[in-house]
Formats: C-alpha cells, sequence, structure tokens
C-alpha cells in the first residue's frame, strides 16, 4: 500500500482510498500512463514488469463495509451504464449473449464433481444464495464483507452447521483453523480484492492438503473486450480492481502455492469470464 487520500465520490460522500501497487509483483508503476480506458481517479494500470491489468487506487476496507459495499455500487454502475451509454449499453448485453457459445457452469456442480465432502468456504459470499444448492455432504461457511450481507449469509448457513464471517477476507480467514476446508469458491469476488494475493495466501492455510478452490473471474482476454472497448461490460470503477487473464491468473496462483488447471471451456475467448481449478498439493507430493 501506499499513499491514502480522501476523494468526492458524489453519489456516496466523500470516501478513503489507498494507493496500490501491482498485486502479482508488487511493482509500484508510478511510472506508467494510465490506460486510455480509466475514468476519474481510477488510473487502470498497466504493469510494466509482469504485463498484470490493475486499478492502482482503491477504496479501504472501512469504506467497503457500508458506504462502498457491492450492492450498492455495482447498482450504481447499473444505472450509470444505462443513462449515459443506453445505445451500447443495451449492445454490450447483445454481444455477451451472441458470443457465449456454451451454457455457464454451476458452482456448485464444479463443487461436486472436484472437492471431496467437507467444509466449503464461499469468499465474497453475498447473502449466501449461491450456497442453496451445495449437496447435502457439504457443510457452507463464507466471508462477506458487507453487514447486511453477511448476516443474510449467516442466518441462511446456521441451518445447515455453518456460519458467516462480517470482514474482509484475510481476517475472515484467520478464524478457521489450519486445513478446516475441502474447497473454496471465490465466484465473481477476485476482481474486487484490494489484496487477491493475500487472500489466496491465507486461503492456502485454511484448505486441506489436496483441497481444491473455484475461481471465476472476468476474462480481460477474451474478444468481447476487444470489440466493446470502454464498453466493455469487465470495466467496473472501482468495483473491479484487478483485470485478469488466464496466464495472470495461473501466474498468482502458482506463486501462491497452487497447482493450477483450465479446463478446456475455462477460458474460453468467446466468454466475458474464466474459471480455473486450484489445488493445494498434499504435503507428500
Amino acid at each position: 500500500m501506499s499513499a491514502v487520500q480522501d476523494y468526492d465520490s458524489g453519489e456516496f460522500g466523500t470516501i478513503r482510498v489507498v494507493g496500490r501497487a501491482c498485486p502479482l509483483c508488487g511493482r509500484d508503476n508510478g511510472d506508467v500512463t494510465p490506460d486510455r480506458h480509466s475514468r476519474d481517479i481510477w488510473h487502470l494500470k498497466h504493469c510494466r514488469d509482469c504485463a498484470f491489468v490493475y486499478i492502482d487506487k482503491a477504496p479501504d476496507y472501512a469504506a467497503l463495509f457500508a458506504t462502498m459495499a457491492w450492492e450498492r455500487t455495482s447498482k450504481a454502475e447499473e444505472r450509470h451504464r444505462a443513462e449515459i451509454r443506453p445505445i451500447s449499453y443495451r449492445a454490450s448485453k447483445w454481444t455477451r449473449a451472441r458470443m457465449r457459445i456454451l451454457p455457464r457452469k454451476k458452482i456448485h456442480l464444479m463443487v461436486a464433481d472436484h472437492a471431496r465432502p467437507g467444509n466449503v468456504i464461499d469468499l465474497g459470499c453475498g447473502d449466501g444464495g449461491a450456497m442453496d444448492e451445495l449437496a447435502d455432504e457439504f457443510t457452507p461457511y463464507g466471508v462477506e464483507i458487507s453487514g447486511e450481507l453477511a448476516h443474510a449469509a449467516n442466518q441462511r448457513f446456521a441451518h445447515r452447521g455453518g456460519h458467516a464471517v462480517n470482514a474482509p477476507s484475510i481476517e475472515g480467514l484467520k478464524s478457521f483453523a489450519d486445513g478446516f476446508f475441502t474447497a473454496a469458491t471465490l465466484r465473481s469476488y477476485l476482481e474486487h480484492e484490494m489484496n487477491p494475493a493475500g487472500v489466496l495466501k491465507a486461503l492456502h492455510r485454511t484448505l486441506a492438503p489436496g483441497g481444491i478452490a473455484i475461481i471465476k473471474v472476468p476474462n480481460y482476454a477474451c474478444w468481447n473486450r476487444a470489440v466493446m472497448g470502454a464498453r466493455w461490460c469487465g470495466f467496473r470503477f472501482p468495483d473491479h480492481l484487478n483485470y485478469f487473464t488466464p496466464r495472470s491468473l495461473g501466474a498468482m496462483a502458482e506463486k501462491c502455492g497452487y497447482s493450477v488447471r483450465f479446463g478446456w471451456t475455462y477460458k474460453l475467448p468467446t466468454s466475458d469470464n474464466m474459471y480455473a481449478l486450484l489445488a493445494k498439493q498434499d504435503a507428500k507430493s
């Protein structure tokens, strides 16, 4: 982390903003010209050393607990797109549907296919609804930074013996023992995280040997971004802080101690999103 500043965000009032170095290699990149798709103070940078793409500032965690909680900023972003670009906004939605060759993957089915029965943690779990369809042999847990959503998830998970923690992910994961989980889901979460590598390292400790993490993030390398440019659905300022490609996601995961596998449909350039399976290796291997 670097400089801290106050920023008048307009709709959300004055918020505290924290500077960021490259989340993958740590380079400051203050000397790098922001990408032309940057907006306001949210400068999109391409790391000069490792080519990772990220926003070099982020609302601090205190702001994310309430003022900039996802359920508020996502609605504001939808209104922003619809109001200032009504035609291209609809066009973006049309190209997304047109370019999607295969149906969306179901996270609960991926857990059933790849994880051993046991405890499953959903990072950025929202209200917990995404875990409703988990098979009975899995117990749901979650970490969520929004107080309102964490409360809803905690009530939901309690019926199945789990619970949700209201905290940033790194702090929330500290409340779980080593090797507590057989699986983790990071569904449309890692792109929002100020410290994605730190989260992956903290999660690694809580996974049992052979445990898996299922990742879903926007694919910065997709064709639709090239077609839509600044109107690409993956650009959300400042909600999306990290812009992963298959290569950069794999590099970060391996740096944090995982083996990485992409299924043949996991990183199609025709899809705005990609998936990856991260595995914690058995100590004997």
